[in-house]
């Protein structure tokens, strides 16, 4: 039952993918859910009115969010998309394609932005942070490019705050534990507030935000890691074992019983 899909913890290099959909489709099916509506209006509302405003928009995958932010900028303003990913890139480009939209798209590294101090009004990263292998170096890049006075918005997950109800106590803890482990920057969200206060960031609020996961997608999301991470020993589970997790959740699914859930926080703040 168990298979290696795609790993979200592998966002860093998309290009080296032998192919970029399975990236591609995981972030359109993360961005209809209900909640990520939420986020993303969480982090406009931090950004302040944005009417011709220059805005960053860092770690901007497919562009989606990227044109959210270009009808808000209006025709006077302008909206910046950067990715690591050339992949995502072309993605982002292909799909704003005839728009008239004032948005551009450039592939950049979050830990080095090639744009002047304070170039922008505003600039945001969700679900970026956590990826980057210097993450101190990325928030104070993504400060340094805002104008003082301007705004910034950032959204990231806290891995240890994954809840799933199964009656399996302590292989739950296990997967959840392997699951955390398996981000550099597990700790990422309950860590923005004092990265961005110790980097001189001024007026920083925080606001949680809890995805409840169906179970396709929280199986999207942990599927193909947990079964590299059984592979490799990284998990105190024997395949069996892991089958037979999975297969109670199925089970539950099956009766409108699976519950899972992951939290997050958005930052916003002020350079």
């Amino acid at each position: 039952m168990t298979t290696t899909t795609g790993n979200v913890t592998h966002f860093t290099t998309v290009d080296g993918a032998p192919d970029a959909s399975w990236f591609i489709d995981f972030m359109d099916v993360a961005n209809a859910l209900p909640e990520y509506r939420r986020i993303r209006q969480t982090l406009a509302d931090q950004l302040g009115d944005l009417n011709g405003k220059s805005v960053l928009d860092v770690g901007c995958g497919t562009g989606d969010d990227a044109r959210e932010l270009a009808a808000l900028v209006g025709a006077d303003g302008k909206v910046v998309g950067t990715d690591l990913s050339g992949a995502m890139i072309e993605e982002a480009r292909r799909r704003g394609g005839g728009a008239a939209l004032p948005v551009e798209f450039r592939t950049a590294d979050a830990g080095g932005l090639a744009f002047a101090d304070g170039a922008f009004d505003a600039a945001r990263a969700k679900l970026v942070l956590m990826h980057c292998a210097d993450i101190e170096t990325a928030a104070a890049e993504l400060l340094r490019v805002v104008r003082p006075g301007g705004r910034i918005a950032v959204f990231d997950y806290d891995f240890e705050t994954t809840t799933v109800d199964h009656p399996d106590v302590s292989a739950t803890r296990e997967v959840v534990r392997c699951c955390a482990d398996g981000h550099g920057n597990k700790w990422s969200g309950r860590q923005l507030a004092r990265r961005f206060l110790d980097l001189g960031a001024r007026e920083v609020s925080v606001t949680p935000h809890t995805v409840v996961m169906p179970l396709a997608f929280f199986r999207r999301s942990v599927g193909g890691r947990l079964a590299a991470a059984q592979a490799d020993g990284k998990l105190a589970m024997t395949a069996p074992q892991l089958d037979a997790w999975w297969q109670t959740l199925a089970e539950a699914d099956a009766g409108g019983r699976f519950f899972a859930s992951l939290t997050g926080f958005a930052l916003g703040a002020t350079r």
